[in-house]
């Protein structure tokens, strides 16, 4: 068991009201064999503040195992008894939605993208691009490539667009103002923006500078992960600025070895429909991941971990082609299935007939699909250009959208993009929104 899932593992174990930063950091870095006065060093904690927070941590954990609980000997104690603890974990699934722990056995891996993604991860000034609509999976690939970068020694930033004010987003000074305050708190430097941030040179320039001369100067090889760039698409001009920045960034690694500790990792829904130069653009450059449905292969896997025994044999009658033909293989949809299959009251005398039950009722007003649907169906409320797309491509699967109507509703998961023809993703979402929009 590594760190990470340490870290999972005490989750489970303790009331999450009582879990502070700093028990979590002593639970990690203790799970590591490392000693109070490292730990105090490392997360910059007061050595007495870890000690006693070290303290009351193993004295709630004695308390749950009915045994004396030490920092020597919690590791050994929590191994032996883990398998049952994740056993008890498995039988109950936590509600799907959030991004996957690392414990979680109900997460599909990706073999293929998420082996080239760790190893590009290790490539000086790596740009990694990893696109997908809501809910396929992206954020919980991006925790475990940030976790595959914290076990190389590499410091980390996440810079979530989601938790920047919309007047952050349109201003393009602003929005690098707060990109570097971000990675300055999260790397626990002392804000020293004011002294390099200059009017004259402009804010792409400053911004350049104070990751450059500043940042990269205090720390090692840094990964800062841009969760949902795509907020700013609708903003032209901060989109052209920001984006060229970050394809500068990766251009000057090429031959600047302070940059070269630079690792991006761009989180996104759709394709840029801002028009870039593409010299300037960081979308054409780097390793691209898209994250896709699930084939049959991975939805038997899933079927699996959740204890039924569904063989991807090609069958047209198989359960496996059932969820295929309703919701193609969407990877939040299907773990609702399953987890309605698991954790509905009663014997299931037959786990085939039950999943169709699930299915043909699943976007009833109150069904298993309602908040997802609902969410979609708002969104195209708002946004007339897309509503009008969906509706040509209702009344002709031939129907030739723009650039914009098509990534639009692709970031939705609306429609997959295939050689620039826009074909709905899924019989449910298609059904759904044709009855509620016509």
């Amino acid at each position: 068991m590594n760190h990470q899932e340490a870290k999972d593992l005490l989750k489970h174990l303790l009331p999450e009201d009582t879990l502070s930063l700093i028990k979590v950091e002593v639970f990690r870095l203790s799970w590591e064999g490392k000693g109070y006065n490292i730990i105090a060093e490392e997360t910059g904690y007061d050595h007495d503040y870890v000690r006693k927070s070290g303290s009351i941590l193993w004295q709630e954990l004695s308390e749950l195992l009915d045994t004396s609980v030490t920092k020597r000997n919690f590791r050994p104690l929590l191994e032996s008894q883990l398998e049952k603890i994740q056993h008890s974990i498995q039988m109950v699934p936590d509600y799907p939605g959030a991004p996957m722990v690392f414990s979680s056995p109900h997460y599909v891996e990706r073999t293929e993208e998420e082996q080239q993604a760790y190893h590009q991860l290790q490539q000086p000034g790596a740009l990694i691009r990893v696109k997908g609509p809501r809910k396929m999976g992206k954020s919980s690939l991006m925790l475990r490539m940030l976790d595959h970068a914290d076990e190389l020694g590499y410091r980390q930033v996440t810079l979530d667009f989601q938790m920047a004010d919309s007047s952050i987003l349109k201003n393009l000074d602003k929005l690098l103002r707060w990109t570097c305050l971000q990675m300055t708190s999260q790397l626990g430097l002392e804000d020293q923006l004011e002294s390099h941030w200059n009017e004259l040179i402009g804010p792409k320039l400053s911004c350049s500078n104070y990751i450059k001369d500043y940042i990269l100067s205090q720390v090692g090889t840094l990964v800062v992960a841009i969760n949902e760039v795509n907020l700013i698409f609708d903003h032209q001009d901060v989109s052209r600025d920001f984006l060229a920045l970050l394809r500068s960034w990766h251009e000057e690694a090429k031959h600047n070895p302070s940059m070269q500790k630079l690792r991006q990792l761009l989180i996104y829904s759709t394709e840029v429909y801002v028009q870039l130069d593409l010299n300037l653009s960081p979308f054409n450059v780097g390793l691209p991941i898209e994250l896709r449905p699930f084939d049959d292969e991975q939805l038997s896997r899933l079927a699996t971990s959740y204890g039924f025994n569904w063989p991807a044999d090609g069958s047209l009658q198989s359960p496996i082609r059932l969820i295929q033909t309703h919701i193609g293989g969407h990877p939040y949809l299907t773990q609702l299935v399953f987890y309605r299959l698991v954790t509905q009251e009663g014997f299931i005398e037959s786990p085939s007939e039950a999943l169709a039950e699930i299915l043909k009722s699943a976007s009833a007003p109150n069904g298993l699909f309602s908040d997802y649907l609902q969410h979609i169906l708002v969104a195209i409320m708002d946004n007339q250009d897309a509503m009008s797309a969906f509706r040509k491509l209702r009344k002709s699967a031939d129907a030739k959208l723009s650039r914009i109507e098509m990534y639009q509703l692709e970031s939705l998961g609306v429609v997959r993009l295939r050689s620039g023809q826009a074909t709905t993703s899924c019989k449910v979402i298609a059904d759904f929104l044709a009855a509620q929009i016509g």
